[in-house]
């Protein structure tokens, strides 16, 4: 569902860009705004569902007590892989944006 919701949003700024731009470097301007307003957006939600995450930890780590198995491993990994999922997410932005000021002073009329 996501990586259909993905490629929509890129379908769609793509042709925003193909449309509104006069001149090939304000489609390559549009393109690159557009590429970066959904990398936005996922970084967004990606630091929503971390916080989210961690908030699920902490009700994890409340009903299992101290008492619990492993001494609240499920919440502890439940920590771990909420903010390993953010990193990733801000990963992909930041190669993202260096990959697109890269290529976009490699195309044609640049």
């Amino acid at each position: 569902m996501a990586r259909r919701l993905t490629i929509l949003l890129f379908s769609l700024g793509a042709a925003l860009a193909s449309v509104a731009a006069d001149t090939p470097e304000d489609r390559k301007e549009l393109l690159v705004a557009a590429i970066n307003q959904v990398l936005t957006g996922m970084a967004y939600v990606g630091a929503g569902l971390c916080f989210f995450g961690i908030v699920w930890a902490g009700f994890l780590l409340m009903a299992e007590g101290a008492e619990g198995e492993g001494r609240g491993s499920r919440a502890r990994n439940a920590v771990i892989m909420a903010v390993v999922g953010l990193v990733f997410v801000l990963m992909a932005k930041g190669i993202a944006a260096g990959l697109l000021g890269r290529v976009i002073t490699v195309l044609p009329g640049a």
